[in-house]
């Protein structure tokens, strides 16, 4: 075979060439990081013009994985599998530049005559749709001047609807071809997601590969792994030689050409060198550039990775985990150096522990966030969304596993919601909420009788969930805590034992509470005293597990459920937004002489994690249903075998997706914002959607992949089997305890 060498001297790259493997096997000493055949329902499909399937695992990433935007549902008819839309569908697409392009809908129309396209909210020409009763192509037309680079919105708009097994619906889609307007239409058209795999044989060997026509383009949006490479087999059908290459692309950055070379009729393997975009988001595209007849076949293109060596902790005996409430991540000096806020126990917990730089809560409030850390469900899951939804009895907690698993089990919470009118009393032998027992909250409190459980149950194995509050309103510190934030006389209208009333009503619109900029740092130095209180007693209920010999076997967890906000995007307190200071929280995890001391990642994780990581690092089976992953492998140095990537939610409202660097915010009537966290951790500055389309789609794809899925503990899959739902159940709400809730300034 006759290649076409590129000897890349910044990428150390030869064609067909590895840093790890062999010129025999160029995959020896590596693992598979992510399949990309298992994945090409995330691949975008160009074969003269980039094409949509509907109705397949490859919608997702066009539909905002139909949440909010106006699909209904799936059928199939014959061959052809279709979604169906109500009134109007949403599609979001990629263009490289402004140019004029065509939409090529094909459709059946149901209960409507008419199609109105608008293309980034601008209204294009109608279009009559036919009266047959089979699919149909329309075209639609999509000037230069409404074209944008990157992501581009397409909204199908119709005239009627007639119901169709309990939905609305107006048309079935069965695709959307986009083309080049200057490209003559052609009855050529992409493979479906269902025909995109064969087995292709080459001589006496079969494989099986993602076959595409010599002209076309097979395009992934992913994140690179540290020492990654791009592994795959390739041949061509037919006649003669085919060129192909692999191109790069990082947003702002030029398109680098990784490897050229021509695909023969024999399978030819290549291990490609991606490190030197390690850590980034790109697309990578491969690209055929042949013509005539015979399909260009690509074997088991994958993201490779070196192999970890075998890793064999010995299991933890116990386990402690303490959430402090209301303890945004950028109080704390290991994830923020800057900070003022002194808290020497955390600091030096952290430095003999692993701190996870960027873990997100699940949610923007107490209820749940902690659903989500005790039951490793995504809030879509358990559902304890609002005020008066409560866990089922069908909700495993980690506290029933663990006790199922022959742990004693024992909390201690000062949070009114993580209660027994709201599910959270299951699986425990010893349960105690400080708020609704009427019993003193204070940290000194809460670690007393912690400990107190702890040492009667040291002789065996045992759990300790611990909630503290003291950072959450009212703030009320002692003065000498307050005075290291704030020394200077205070006659202002913040009263500490106040505060709770005082921001629920700064945050009403309008506001019937205004600070100044004296009342300002007068509650940021009230909740800043609170953590560095907490961090007091925290540290002498560390000094006593030393004392009782329980630091060596015992694994500690410090997190938070949510964070604060003092006007950084114009409110106060939490609950009411999905900005970093609610989201971003501190994750620590301690175990000495099998975690590595001082590690810290960088990778974007959920607090959702916390109870696999638990199951993993204690040496017990995994929660049944449970939608999180356990950490222990980055913990060690190793590549995720997934996308590390976290979800959160606000109610039903917003849906956000959070990665090493970029953050995507859509709301609920689909409009998004982009955060560059790196660049932005404040998240002060909204990013133009044109400056990085690459991290859009790569955030846009997996957020809709994710939302579509029904089995959210494997999201990623493309055909969705099993999977949790819990049955939604109320709490019955007394005004015993609605006043308990508002004395913790929960208005509502």
């Amino acid at each position: 075979m006759r290649l076409f060498l590129v000897v890349l001297a910044t990428l150390g790259v030869v064609a067909g060439c590895s840093r790890v493997g062999s010129p025999a096997n160029p995959f020896e000493g590596l693992d598979t990081h992510a399949d990309l055949t298992e994945l090409r329902h995330l691949a975008e499909v160009n074969v003269r013009g980039w094409y949509l399937d509907f109705g397949t695992p490859a919608q997702s990433k066009y539909t905002v994985g139909d949440w909010r935007s106006g699909w209904v549902g799936k059928g199939v008819d014959g061959d052809t599998r279709y979604a169906r839309v109500g009134m109007r569908g949403r599609v979001y697409f990629e263009a490289e530049r402004p140019e004029a392009l065509v939409a090529r809908v094909r459709l059946r129309p149901h209960g409507t005559k008419a199609l109105t396209p608008y293309l980034n909210n601008q209204q294009l020409a109608s279009i009559h749709l036919g009266k047959g009763d089979g699919f149909a192509d329309y075209d639609v037309e999509l000037p230069r001047e409404k074209v944008e680079a990157g992501e581009n919105y397409l909204l199908l708009t119709f005239g009627g609807t007639t119901p169709i097994e309990g939905q609305d619906v107006s048309v079935a889609v069965d695709s959307i071809w986009i083309r080049n307007a200057s490209e003559p239409p052609n009855a050529t058209r992409a493979p479906t997601y269902d025909g995109l795999v064969a087995n292709v044989r080459f001589g006496e060997e079969e494989r099986q590969a993602i076959a595409l026509s010599r002209a076309s383009t097979l395009r992934y949006h992913v994140m690179v792994p540290a020492d990654g490479s791009l592994g795959f087999g390739v041949g061509v059908e037919g006649e003669g030689e085919a060129p192909f290459t692999i191109e790069v692309t990082a947003d702002g950055q030029p398109t680098v050409e990784v490897l050229s070379g021509a695909a023969s009729g024999a399978w030819t393997d290549y291990n490609v060198d991606l490190s030197r975009f390690a850590g980034e988001t790109v697309r990578i595209d491969l690209r055929a550039k042949g013509q005539g007849a015979g399909r260009l076949a690509w074997n088991s293109p994958r993201i490779l990775v070196p192999t970890p060596p075998e890793r064999d902790l010995e299991p933890a005996t116990n386990v402690i985990v303490l959430v402090i409430d209301t303890l945004r991540a950028d109080k704390l000096q290991p994830f923020n150096p800057g900070t003022r806020v002194k808290t020497p126990a955390i600091d030096k917990l952290a430095s003999e522990g692993v701190v996870f730089e960027l873990a997100q809560s699940p949610e923007n409030w107490t209820k749940p966030a902690v659903a989500s850390i005790l039951t490793g469900l995504h809030p879509q899951t358990h559902q304890q969304k609002t005020g008066d939804a409560a866990l089922p009895s069908s909700a495993e907690l980690l506290s029933e596993h663990l006790q199922g698993e022959g742990f004693a089990t024992g909390s201690f919470i000062a949070n009114g919601y993580v209660s027994d009118r709201f599910g959270f009393d299951q699986g425990w032998d010893d349960y105690s909420n400080y708020i609704r027992e009427g019993k003193s909250t204070e940290a000194e409190d809460v670690f007393e009788e912690a400990g107190n459980w702890i040492e009667a149950h040291k002789d065996g194995r045992f759990f300790a969930y611990v909630q503290t509050i003291d950072p959450h309103v009212p703030y009320d510190p002692p003065g000498e805590y307050l005075r290291m934030y704030d020394p200077s006389e205070y006659a202002g209208q913040v009263k500490p034992r106040m505060t709770g009333d005082l921001l629920e009503k700064a945050k009403r619109r309008p506001p019937q509470v205004v600070f100044d900029a004296r009342d300002k740092r007068r509650l940021k130095a009230l909740h800043d005293g609170e953590i560095t209180k907490h961090d007091h007693f925290f540290g002498k209920f560390l000094e006593r597990l030393r004392g009782l010999g329980l630091t060596d076997d015992t694994l500690i967890v410090v997190t938070s459920d949510h964070g604060e906000e003092f006007d950084d995007h114009g409110s106060w307190g939490h609950g009411h937004s999905v900005y970093q200071e609610l989201l971003h929280v501190p994750l620590i995890f301690r175990l000495p002489n099998r975690l590595p001391a001082g590690g810290k990642i960088g990778d974007a994780v959920s607090t959702l994690d916390i109870s696999a990581t638990v199951t993993d690092l204690l040496g017990v089976p995994e929660m049944a249903g449970n939608e999180g992953h356990p950490l222990v492998g980055l913990m060690m140095g190793e590549a995720g075998i997934r996308p590390t990537v976290a979800f959160s939610d606000f109610q039903d409202d917003r849906r956000v997706i959070t990665s090493a660097r970029w953050k995507l915010i859509v709301r609920g009537n689909l409009t998004s914002t982009m955060f560059d966290l790196a660049a932005d951790p404040l998240e002060l500055n909204q990013l133009d959607a044109s400056a990085f389309p690459i991290a859009r789609r790569y955030s846009r794809t997996l957020l809709g992949q994710f939302l579509g899925a029904t089995n959210r503990a494997d999201w990623l899959s493309a055909e969705q089997k099993g999977g949790t739902q819990l049955r939604r159940e109320n709490a019955e709400m007394d005004d015993t305890i609605r006043d308990q809730l508002r004395a913790l300034g929960y208005a509502h």
